[in-house]
């Protein structure tokens, strides 16, 4: 496990075992997912206004077909069979609820972020398992951490509709510089999108004290620390090309992707109770 533009040919850029810990917080047990690397956060002191560019219409086409090919990947196309779910005690059930009956999955990312950038590729595909997307937009990391560029996602500006779960995406920071002039491998360089709740503050700063991101906490009884792979698996490939290796499952890719893809769904089903029985069944 692993954490912390310019133009494609045809899209335009917007800006597997898990070492587990269990943990008692509160006097519930949670099941932790540890990664190596991560990006640090910093303190996000307000929202602003995320960066849009005016696309013509043949990168909207370009974008939906992208869209398309990435959040209808076949579960048959595992790189894997799916993992057996670790049994988790059904005393976080209650607390893992919102207030419309289904349990809350929140991420924190940052668009800076190559390892966040990454598993945002595994993440849509997983989540489109058990929903849809709507408003997804490209983007592309920059230098950072001596990781290259990294072309993938990100969920700003975009909504996810599930009959199983909600889905809540917060990027602290985009992947635009404050200035040209700002130095790329320095966090503080780049532009605040989001701010956390105080409610998912306190469980982000208590889950993951060192602020890394990406962050993923999966209705109170998981967390994932880091990205599933490294992005270095997706250095020097474009959108499209990323894109089709998902159809590729022994593709190097496909293998990164679909294997941490899969880790997500298990945690998913489990969340959801197996439901649906198309992405949870083995």
């Amino acid at each position: 496990m692993y954490g912390s533009g310019p133009d494609d040919g045809d899209v335009l850029a917007m800006g597997p075992d898990t070492p587990r810990r269990t943990w008692t917080i509160g006097g519930r047990t949670r099941r932790v997912l540890v990664a190596a690397g991560v990006c640090a956060l910093l303190a996000v002191g307000g929202a602003v206004a995320a960066d849009r560019l005016s696309a013509p219409s043949f990168a909207q086409r370009a974008l939906a077909r992208l869209v398309t090919e990435v959040t209808t990947v076949p579960v048959s196309e595992r790189a894997f069979p799916l993992p057996v779910p670790t049994t988790v005690s059904n005393v976080r059930a209650a607390a893992a609820s919102r207030a419309d009956g289904k349990p809350e999955v929140l991420y924190v990312d940052d668009g800076y972020c190559p390892f966040c950038i990454a598993e945002n590729w595994a993440l849509i595909v997983a989540l489109s398992r058990f929903g849809q997307f709507s408003g997804l937009r490209t983007s592309r990391s920059l230098a950072f951490e001596d990781v290259p560029p990294v072309d993938g996602w990100t969920f700003y500006g975009s909504s996810y509709a599930s009959p199983y779960l909600t889905f809540v995406p917060v990027e602290n920071h985009s992947s635009v510089l404050v200035s040209p002039k700002a130095p790329p491998g320095a966090a503080a360089s780049y532009r605040v999108l989001q701010r956390l709740t105080p409610a998912e503050e306190a469980a982000f700063a208590q889950l993951d004290p060192r602020r890394q991101t990406p962050f993923l906490d999966f209705g109170g009884q998981a967390e994932l620390i880091g990205a599933g792979f490294s992005p270095y698996a997706l250095v020097d490939l474009s959108w499209s090309q990323i894109a089709g290796d998902l159809r590729i499952p022994l593709s190097q890719p496909g293998i990164t992707i679909l294997g941490a893809a899969d880790t997500l769904t298990t945690e998913l089903c489990q969340l959801t109770g197996d439901r649906p029985a198309d992405a949870c069944s083995p």
